[in-house]
């Protein structure tokens, strides 16, 4: 049964994903998952339109980081409708031929895999590049955009306002070649193309992108279409203009011709040089557009036609597993590698012993893998007609690859664990958290560098992350006077960080950011931290029985302590700021949801900290003040729903 409850937990969901989409350029499910979630939101509505608020159905998007100047499109850039199946194709032809009362002609393009952005003309000069954002305001890109040879800075137009909008993309040669650079300098690997392309155009620095060599592909015209009859006619203008348009375009009369299109498209989409995951189908004249109209989301004149995740078959090596920072065994597949979805993919994980068994897989097995967009691969089937004779079950080693000692499960658990805290990987996962962005935020000291700071036993401890010096560092390789002397001042910059930062970066299990910063406001030092007890977590608002329990137990471990203990010899004494006396914060609980313009989140929660207020994770009716931005979800609707004070980002700021 459909509750209001799980509709609005469902809003959220796809909301998150469109935020990780439009906004990281790094999703976390396929194309067609999210898809389903979409199809089934909208089922929901259409039962209960009583419960639609601000729906993410109409909206388009996921807004922008603010980066870059926020800039106005004269027309919505509007996101398409999409379909999987020959017979939806089909009955959107029907409703054309309804809407119009006669069957149009319609165009057909490719569907790039990229980042939709919008060129900006005035009487012919190019005078504005827009990224997508949320539809109506986008990112000012001009600079990053100029560097894309296909896009002329002058054209022979008289329009006042002329927006053609188009697709950034990396060709995958392009992305292969400075994989393999990323790869010899010891650096990150980028995960796919469309990534590639979206951090590209992020990229603060205009000359860094000219040396990515970015593509782009036009698709249609926002402001000023008046001047061309159909999108036919308007790609043809264009690429006399100079303007890059799209291969394998076509002009078709039906639905018929379109679906034979498809299927020619789909069977050569691997030989590409660039990725696509489709085909866009539009009504080709404009005044027909028109007449079709749109819906606050998409137009009624087109179509997106998405291919299924990629899938393909390869065998299974071998089953390792990986040892995670609190100790959780992780079982791996080692592939033989294979070209899926713009990536070689050589490893899948496997969750654990359960989904393993789940699908009876086993070493040698053939399976089928699939990754759409940045989806982690997964092992969606194994080919029982290819399995080896003699093949066994696999089970999870009794003793932990690190360190030998033995793996044990909880009751409560799925995840098997090793408990030796002095196992070598996870010492290494540690350091890695406790010097990444959202702990201690230490510039210019990444996993590699930590890998070989470790292997060569320079940093056992976060502890030795501050007991570096210049002699430890320059003969290391890599290593120059230059990147020694910015390591080390960003070491000693993070001794500057917020008590609660610290208390996250010490990987205390089931404690996360909100639980350590209402613990370090509570406490205010690192000294009166060492000496928390029991009975003061389990009064600390927010502050549950298992999160004091994992402290309790941390904190009376004589190396837990002493590692604090060293931290503060070194020069760590964080402390909570000061707060502000008589603030209207004071003593309010708030909870933030959605994007703000100008902080984030971490920025906002600190300064409503140090005006005396405090931030929990979930609206109750104990919350004060719900602060919301862009894309807020389910909890702006409790928050309604219960009557708790709404507050937008220009009140906030105004009441610092």
């Amino acid at each position: 049964m459909e509750t209001k409850e799980a509709y609005f937990e469902l809003c959220k969901e796809v909301e998150r994903h469109d935020y990780y989409y439009f906004v990281e350029n790094s999703p976390v499910i396929s194309d067609y998952d999210y898809d389903l979630l979409v199809k089934k939101l909208e089922s929901i509505e259409k039962k209960h339109p009583q419960w639609v608020v601000e729906s993410p159905t109409s909206k388009v998007g996921g807004g922008f980081k603010g980066h870059f100047r926020a800039a106005l499109h004269t027309v919505p850039m509007l996101s398409l409708s999409n379909t999987y199946s020959k017979e939806e194709l089909f009955d959107f032809f029907d409703r054309l031929e309804k809407g119009l009362g006669t069957r149009p002609h319609v165009f057909c393009e490719l569907k790039m895999d990229g980042i939709a952005v919008s060129c900006v003309y005035e009487k012919g000069v190019f005078v504005q590049g827009i990224t997508r954002g949320n539809g109506i305001e986008g990112e000012d890109i001009t600079e990053n955009l100029k560097t894309i040879k296909t896009i002329p800075q002058k054209i022979p137009s008289d329009e006042p306002r002329l927006e053609v909008r188009g697709e950034v993309y990396m060709e995958k040669g392009v992305f292969e070649a400075i994989n393999r650079e990323r790869a010899l300098a010891d650096e990150e690997l980028m995960k796919n193309p469309r990534n590639a392309a979206g951090g590209s155009l992020k990229l603060l620095d205009s000359a860094m992108v000219a040396k990515r060599k970015l593509s782009i592909v036009m698709y249609g015209i926002g402001a000023g279409y008046k001047a061309f009859k159909s999108q036919s006619d308007a790609m043809e203008q264009l690429k006399s203009w100079g303007f890059s348009i799209g291969k394998k375009s076509m002009l078709a009369q039906n639905a018929s011709q379109v679906w034979e299109h498809i299927d020619s498209i789909e069977k050569v989409r691997s030989e590409l040089p660039f990725d696509i995951d489709g085909v866009v189908i539009k009504v080709d004249q404009f005044s027909e557009q028109k007449e079709l109209g749109e819906t606050g989301k998409s137009p009624r004149w087109a179509i997106a036609y998405k291919f299924a995740a990629e899938r393909k078959k390869t065998v299974i090596e071998s089953i390792t597993v990986q040892v995670g920072r609190t100790g959780v065994i992780t079982p791996v597949a080692e592939l033989t590698p294979v070209l899926l979805a713009g990536s070689t993919i050589s490893r899948a994980t496997l969750h654990n012993q359960d989904e393993i068994e789940r699908k009876d897989i086993r070493e040698g097995d053939t399976v089928v893998i699939e990754k759409g967009g940045d989806v982690i691969p997964k092992v969606v089937e194994v080919d029982l007609s290819k399995r080896v004779e003699g093949a066994k079950p696999w089970k999870m080693p009794k003793a932990c690859p690190s360190c030998s000692q033995p793996l044990t499960q909880m009751e409560s658990e799925v995840a098997v664990r090793c408990l030796n805290h002095s196992c070598p990987k996870q010492k290494l996962r540690h350091l890695i958290f406790f010097a990444s962005k959202e702990a201690m935020d230490i510039d210019h000291l990444g996993q590699k560098i930590i890998e070989t700071l470790f292997l060569q036993g320079l940093v056992k401890e976060a502890s030795d992350f501050y007991r570096l010096k210049r002699e430890d560092l320059i003969d290391l390789e890599g290593f120059q006077e230059k990147s020694v002397n910015n390591l080390l001042k960003s070491i000693e910059v993070s001794k500057m960080r917020p008590l609660g930062r610290l208390i996250l970066a010490l990987g205390i299990r089931h404690v996360g950011k909100i639980s350590a910063d209402l613990i370090a406001k509570t406490v205010g030092t690192l000294s009166s931290f060492l000496n928390l007890k029991r009975d003061q977590l389990v009064k600390m608002e927010g502050i549950g029985t298992i999160v004091a329990e994992s402290l309790e137990d941390y904190l009376s471990d004589l190396k837990n302590r002493k590692l604090i203990e060293d931290l503060e010899k070194l020069g760590l004494k964080p402390e909570e700021k000061e707060v502000i006396q008589d603030h209207s914060f004071s003593g309010k609980a708030f909870v933030l949801t959605g994007t703000l313009e100008n902080y984030s989140r971490q920025e906002a929660g600190d300064l409503i900290l140090a005006r005396g207020g405090k931030v929990t994770s979930s609206v109750t009716k104990r919350t004060d003040v719900v602060l919301y931005g862009k894309s807020a979800g389910s909890k702006l609707k409790k928050a309604e729903e219960l009557g708790v004070l709404l507050m937008t980002e220009e009140a906030f700021t105004k009441a610092l």
